[in-house]
């Protein structure tokens, strides 16, 4: 029940925030900035932690600055999604660009199916926006949040601009249906997730040994549908431009471990260019892999 009451309380906070200005909520940013940097100190060992292991050549200087960059982008994201429920369709075209998403519609158009694999990186979230511009269903999957209230009210958000919400364990279901249907869909995940401990899929990410689903892939080589490759590129301040690059047209000529390491060096060329905009808060590396389990190298 308290929890409950602390969920309304603050989707009703939330929503207030979203209906504000772009420069107040800004200026909101800044101050939680403070609040989340200096005086609560969010995740900054997860954050500096990341960033090392990632990032062993770098000075501690470069380490710290990185992490300062970070965190002002992080604090920019979490208001820029808050105000994803009250933005306008007509805004969010002048901020958020999209790039070569022609590459899909092709695909589309002959009747293909595509996978998107983009990852946690610039603005994910306003990127649902995006499924405005595809001639297709867009099933945008996602995994759910333990609070079911607030999990509510984030899909209620993403879901806006025409996007199917799909819990992640449901997306083959719906592909299937697709399939049996014929008709193209595009299965949008961000496949640089940390699945459960008990999964054996083992590969290097940033100098580090990493779980990955094995879903996107095997997905991928099952209907043979084109890996497109997104990206997120922060132009400046509230302004990004959505980039979309084939990855692997057919899929079915690789084995799913080969299509994985091929996502996993796209995303490192992306990180390493530009690492404040990735999300270092999240404890992608906090599972240790067994030695009996193989390391696809």
């Amino acid at each position: 029940m308290f929890q409950d009451f602390l969920t309304k309380t603050g989707t009703f906070f939330l929503k207030l925030i979203a209906r504000l200005p772009f420069s107040v909520v800004y200026f909101l940013s800044d101050i939680l900035f403070v609040v989340l940097y200096y005086l609560v100190g969010y995740r900054k060992k997860v954050v500096f932690d990341n960033l090392r292991n990632s990032f062993p050549h770098k000075t501690e200087a470069e380490i710290k600055a990185i992490a300062l960059r970070f965190f002002h982008h992080f604090c920019d994201l979490t208001l820029e999604t808050i105000k994803l429920q009250n933005i306008k369709q007509e805004e969010l075209q002048q901020r958020i660009q999209s790039k070569n998403h022609d590459i899909i519609n092709q695909f589309l158009s002959e009747g293909r199916s595509v996978t998107v694999l983009g990852m946690h990186y610039g603005n994910w979230e306003w990127t649902t926006f995006l499924a405005t511009v595809f001639k297709g269903k867009t099933l945008a999957v996602y995994k759910p949040l333990h609070n079911k209230r607030f999990d509510f009210f984030m899909n209620r958000i993403r879901a806006r601009f025409g996007a199917e919400l799909v819990k992640n364990n449901h997306v083959l279901r719906k592909v299937l249906t697709a399939e049996k249907e014929r008709t193209p869909v595009i299965i949008w995940l961000a496949g640089d997730q940390t699945p459960p401990w008990f999964h054996n899929n083992w590969f290097v990410f940033l100098k580090q040994e990493a779980i990955f689903y094995p879903g996107p892939a095997f997905i991928a080589g099952k209907f043979n549908t084109p890996i497109v490759f997104q990206t997120i590129e922060k132009n400046s301040r509230g302004f990004y431009t959505s980039v979309f690059e084939l990855l692997i047209e057919n899929p079915v000529t690789m084995n799913e471990n080969e299509i994985i390491k091929t996502y996993i060096r796209k995303m490192e060329q992306v990180i390493e260019k530009n690492p404040e905009y990735y999300l270092w808060s999240h404890k992608r590396w906090k599972y240790r892999r067994e030695a009996h389990v193989p390391l696809n190298n």
